[in-house]
């Protein structure tokens, strides 16, 4: 694997802001960068100014690769599916190429589904539903019930094996329930439902590469820390991304 299929997330340090967290990722070796839209220090504007956000990529050698939405609300879905299709359109001018698609509860992500993909449609991004614990989407069968009620090719899924771990599911069992949908994995180790350095966990991460190179995925893994020592997350993320350069350089189809 090569560096381009390794990107990092902000949740690492949401007490950054973006320029701190852009300049401290790329002294480590990042690359690319998954983007916010809201609860972090570094969290985008999508209404602000894209190509100064952009330049700030570019003065420390960052792309972003992918971005969070803002979920679409049951209680105010056409202002909210605006400002989802607002951020989409966003994200397509700072060159991501993905953007995670999030709503209040399980109807609404499907209801909202098919507007949301007939607008953003053209843009060059790929929407991908999140599972993520104590959410709509905690489990492989909720994950499973909103991609089956969408029913579009155009939604994919991310594959959260942190969460999906949390949540009692194996990265096994869901890789292997999503298949060809998956556009995007966010990698983490964790003891329980506590994030801890790479290589320390529970979590299979060796085996997790291997089997996602053999089934053919060549997209990005995203890294996150949510460590309790929060002072030393940049020296973890340092030898996480020592680590999956190692592992990934590894596996084989």
């Amino acid at each position: 694997m090569e560096d381009s299929q390794i990107a990092v997330s902000p949740c690492s340090n949401p007490e950054m802001d973006l320029d701190e967290v852009l300049s401290a990722y790329a002294r480590i070796g990042f690359r690319k960068f998954e983007v916010f839209t809201g609860g972090l220090k570094s969290a985008f504007d999508c209404t602000g100014d894209l190509d100064l956000y952009r330049s700030q990529g570019e003065a420390c050698g960052m792309r972003f690769h992918s971005l969070h939405l803002p979920p679409v609300q049951a209680e105010r879905l056409d202002e909210t599916l605006d400002a989802a299709v607002r951020c989409a359109a966003a994200a397509a001018r700072i060159g991501a190429e993905i953007v995670l698609y999030k709503a209040s509860d399980r109807d609404t992500y499907v209801r909202a589904a098919p507007r949301f993909l007939d607008r953003i449609d053209g843009l060059g991004v790929t929407p991908v539903i999140q599972n993520h614990f104590g959410t709509p989407v905690t489990s492989l069968d909720d994950m499973k019930a909103v991609i089956e009620g969408i029913a579009d090719p155009r939604m994919k899924a991310l594959l959260e094996v942190g969460h999906f771990h949390s949540a009692g599911v194996s990265w096994n069992e869901a890789a292997d329930s999503l298949g060809d949908s998956i556009a995007l994995v966010h990698v983490k180790d964790q003891i329980g439902r506590q994030s801890v350095p790479f290589g320390e966990g529970e979590i299979d991460l060796p085996g997790l590469f291997g089997f996602m190179d053999r089934a053919g995925y060549d997209g990005v893994y995203v890294v996150e820390m949510e460590v309790r020592d929060k002072e030393n997350t940049l020296a973890y993320l340092a030898r996480a991304l020592e680590y999956v350069r190692a592992y990934c350089g590894k596996a084989t189809r």
